[in-house]
């Protein structure tokens, strides 16, 4: 929470990012959890101020286990149809995605946490072959003022996710750190600046694409979330 900057890898974690239905069921203990949804796998359109319903064609599911109070361990797996916009006007792409990850949060004294996750993700598409991201990230807070951040992440992306005309698959990798300042907390609101710097790595093909091997970047950033509530 405390980085705005988006992952690399995030086309192979996460689900979809909008859906226009979904439907949820699941059974859980104290420690574990499975679920399964149903919905609409279709990315939308640019034209976001309107609705695009559609069957709920798409399915997923999860098994969560809690082996200790601070670790949260899952494995999930999708089919999402027509998920992915086709290349050069041709048809939607199918996804079939897999996920794995690993978190582990730790309480050092109150307003003061160390959360570290590590993932793992696969995306096969029908003719295209399957490509695999992984990602290890960590964040320290203090005090709840003081909050430092970095990342980890390679990913196998196609000429095609790279905007270049190419039917390779090319492993590119980034590494960022930063830092996040937040202030006192206003109507329930605590506000915050931070910045970034990262480095991204690219393969000698595409070197000249790029102008460098290695590529520096710098974020500024503001920030606003809910305060803190004690139970």
């Amino acid at each position: 929470m405390p980085s705005p900057l988006a992952p690399i890898s995030h086309h192979w974690l996460d689900s979809t990012h909008i859906t226009y239905g979904v439907v949820t069921g699941g059974v859980y203990g104290k420690r574990w959890k499975a679920e399964t949804s149903v919905f609409n796998g279709r990315e939308p359109d640019e034209d976001r101020t309107n609705f695009e319903f559609g069957a709920l064609d798409s399915w997923s599911g999860r098994v969560g286990f809690l082996p200790a109070n601070r670790w949260a361990l899952q494995i999930s797996a999708g089919h999402l149809t027509d998920a992915e916009a086709g290349r050069d006007g041709g048809p939607r792409v199918d996804v079939n995605r897999v996920t794995a990850s690993a978190t582990d949060h730790r309480i050092l004294r109150p307003g003061s946490i160390w959360a570290s996750t590590v993932g793992w993700g696969r995306n096969r598409e029908p003719g295209n072959g399957a490509t695999n991201a992984f990602l290890a990230e960590t964040n320290l807070t203090l005090d709840e003022r003081d909050t430092w951040f970095g990342r980890f992440e390679f990913a196998g992306k196609s000429g095609h996710d790279l905007a270049i005309e190419s039917p390779d698959i090319f492993a590119v990798a980034k590494l960022q750190a930063g830092y996040t300042r937040y202030f006192e907390a206003w109507n329930g609101l605590k506000p915050g600046i931070g910045a970034g710097v990262s480095a991204g790595f690219v393969p000698d093909a595409l070197k000249s694409f790029y102008g460098s091997r290695v590529n520096l970047g710098l974020a500024a950033f503001v920030t606003l979330r809910p305060a803190e509530r004690g139970m």
